[in-house]
Parts: C-alpha cells; sequence; structure tokens
C-alpha cells in the first residue's frame, strides 16, 4: 500500500470537498428568478409579477397570444379579477428579448379597476423587432401626490 505524506492527504481531502461542494444548486446570479408564489411563468413568454401580496389569488394572466405588427412583435392578454370585490391596479408591460435582456423600458403605468370576475384585455406592441417575450407588473396604486395631501390634513 502507498502512503501519502500527510499534508498530501489533507490537501487531497480539501479538492474534493470543493469540487462536491461546487455540485450545489446555483446561488444568486444563476438564479433564473427566486421560487415566489408572485410570478406565474407558466406561459413560455409572458411572465406575470404580482409586486402585493394582497393580489395573491385574486390576479390572473389569461389568454395570452403573440403575433406580429409589420418587423415588430405584438402581444394581448387579459387580467382576470378572481375576487368577489372591486381591485384597483397599476400595471406596466415590459418587453425583453429572446435571452431576457429588457428592450426599450417604459416607465409608464397605467390603471385600470376590475370589477369582481372581470377579465381586462391589454395590448402591446414591443419597440423592436428583437422584443420576444414581456413580463406583466402589476401593483396596487400608488400616488405620491395623494398620499402627500393626505398627510398635510391630517397634520
Amino acid at each position: 500500500m502507498i502512503t501519502l505524506p500527510r499534508y498530501l492527504s489533507s490537501l487531497m481531502l480539501v479538492v474534493v470537498l470543493a469540487m462536491v461542494s461546487g455540485c450545489a444548486a446555483p446561488q444568486g446570479a444563476m438564479v433564473k428568478h427566486i421560487a415566489d408564489k408572485t410570478i406565474d411563468d407558466t406561459h413560455p413568454r409572458a411572465r406575470l409579477v404580482l409586486a402585493s401580496d394582497q393580489l395573491l389569488g385574486n390576479l390572473v394572466i389569461t389568454n395570452v397570444h403573440f403575433g406580429t405588427v409589420g418587423n415588430f412583435p405584438r402581444t394581448e392578454f387579459s387580467l382576470q379579477n378572481l375576487s368577489k370585490r372591486k381591485l384597483a391596479l397599476e400595471y406596466r408591460t415590459v418587453w425583453k428579448d429572446n435571452d431576457g435582456f429588457t428592450i426599450n423600458s417604459n416607465n409608464a403605468w397605467y390603471r385600470t379597476i376590475l370589477s369582481p370576475k372581470q377579465i381586462y384585455a391589454v395590448q402591446s406592441v414591443g419597440k423592436d423587432p428583437a422584443a420576444y417575450q414581456i413580463d406583466v407588473v402589476v401593483r396596487l396604486p400608488d400616488d405620491l401626490f395623494i398620499e402627500s395631501n393626505r398627510q398635510e390634513r391630517s397634520e
């Protein structure tokens, strides 16, 4: 039997442990997104991101369709209120290329109110022929002007 110097066997143990730990699940930058119930990515080209826990189970994205207008991609999707109450919402559509990079991000938020069980259709056109997929971000309205007026009245 071959005996190795003590430091060499310790070094081999460290190398083996480093190799095994490298096989663990990727962290941070290698993860597509953190698994969370606020993200619905069941459609291959459309992802719904709920920016409020209050919308969980109350809002879904349905009827997602993609097409083209000239050289530009176009989508139509519906937001459906599953709750038994009115939902005041703000939403925006973010177009991304096939690799997931944002294209010509529009920071405009659009407001709507959905009655119970209402389905609201939305259309959007990508501003770049390379646009391929969308993120639909939905949140509850947050109007700084309205909030500042409320604070002034309460003082």
